[in-house]
């Protein structure tokens, strides 16, 4: 039972490390890559302006080069993003210059990582949560970080929703390196996980014409 454990250790560390160079290999490429449903990330925001307040300390885990912190952070008291890949994060400082909001900070972290500035009122992971090698591990620190009471809020790919033809292409990308390791989830999966996990879900839903990554919003219960 115990080589078995090291063993399901030693896979989720290579997967991470692996997941870290891969986006510290495309950072620039990303960066530069436009949007591509414009109107359903606005609607998302819009939607995230509702949920957030502006005495919210808010999280984000997974915010890659920091353009929805930045655009989320005139509407909170204080937001935080973090990444766990290098390149990303250093692209995300990039953009904190004059014209920038004073009250968002970027750091280098891993997702079920401890972050200073807890706790918080809402953490945010956005396309994060089938890219993490340990889902519940990642869970339960989110919930440790959170105030009783708070908003945990993702949008997430669920592959396992898809076509099989369209799982096994990206199989075969992961195969070839040309896209990182990812948990092949369903809807149902994502949501019993998140309520395993000590949350209440409060709402489904899905902006523009994308049926993979679900919006959801779940809410710490109360010791």
């Amino acid at each position: 039972m115990r080589r078995k454990a090291n063993e399901d250790t030693m896979t989720a560390m290579t997967a991470h490390r692996t997941s870290a160079d891969f986006w510290d290999k495309i950072s620039a490429k990303f960066a530069k890559r436009p949007i591509s449903d414009m109107a359903a990330y606005e609607e998302k925001l819009t939607r995230l302006g509702s949920l957030l307040s502006k005495t919210d300390n808010v999280l984000e885990i997974g915010c890659g080069t920091g353009s929805t912190a930045l655009r989320l952070a005139p509407g909170v008291s204080h937001i935080t993003g973090t990444d766990h890949s290098r390149g990303m994060i250093e692209i995300a400082k990039s953009k904190l210059g004059t014209d920038a909001p004073a009250n968002i900070t970027f750091h280098q972290a891993e997702a079920d990582s401890d972050v200073t500035g807890q706790p918080f009122d809402a953490v945010c992971a956005f396309s994060l949560l089938h890219l993490v090698p340990d889902i519940p591990a990642v869970l339960d620190r989110v919930r440790k970080q959170l105030k009783p009471g708070g908003l945990f809020i993702t949008k997430t790919g669920c592959l396992k929703d898809k076509t099989i033809v369209l799982r096994g292409l990206v199989a075969v990308l992961t195969a070839v390196g040309y896209a990182p390791p990812i948990s092949v989830l369903s809807r149902e999966d994502l949501v019993r996980q998140i309520k395993g996990a000590g949350f209440d879900v409060e709402s489904v839903e899905y902006f523009g014409k994308d049926r993979m990554s679900p919006f959801i919003v779940a809410r710490r219960t109360r010791d």
